[in-house]
């Protein structure tokens, strides 16, 4: 199930030498929070992780498949109403593989921090 314009929408985006920065508006509506937890709504550790993948996804023009997840740390929970900033550094293209460490964070905090390798689908390489 794709999230992008549905769970969530970029509201904004800086690219760079290996870094890229993306604010994200999260959709307060969506039934996953209806489910995850009704009266206690937080953001699924799990749509996090997929969010990651589809910003990259959509930034790199690749279709990602998650291969390696490491040294993830949630360090404070993502709230519906929250706008967080996925922040993408060390990210490196090669051999059909993508990766990079990501921080999921706002102006105060840091919510998420994990390291993530992704398999590229060769048919959109």
């Amino acid at each position: 199930m794709k999230l992008i314009n549905d769970f969530f929408e970029i509201v904004s985006k800086e690219s760079g030498e290996g870094t890229l920065k993306c604010k994200v508006r999260l959709h307060p509506e969506h039934f996953i929070y209806q489910a995850h937890f009704p009266g206690n709504p937080v953001t699924p550790g799990v749509c996090l992780v997929q969010m990651a993948a589809e910003i990259l996804g959509q930034e790199y023009q690749q279709s990602l498949m998650l291969s390696l997840l490491k040294n993830i740390k949630f360090k404070k929970i993502v709230h519906p109403e929250d706008e967080p900033t996925f922040v993408f550094t060390k990210v490196v293209k090669a051999e059909g593989m993508l990766s990079a460490n990501v921080s999921i964070e706002d102006e105060e905090s840091q919510y998420v921090k994990m390291s993530l390798q992704y398999m590229c689908d060769h048919s959109n390489v």
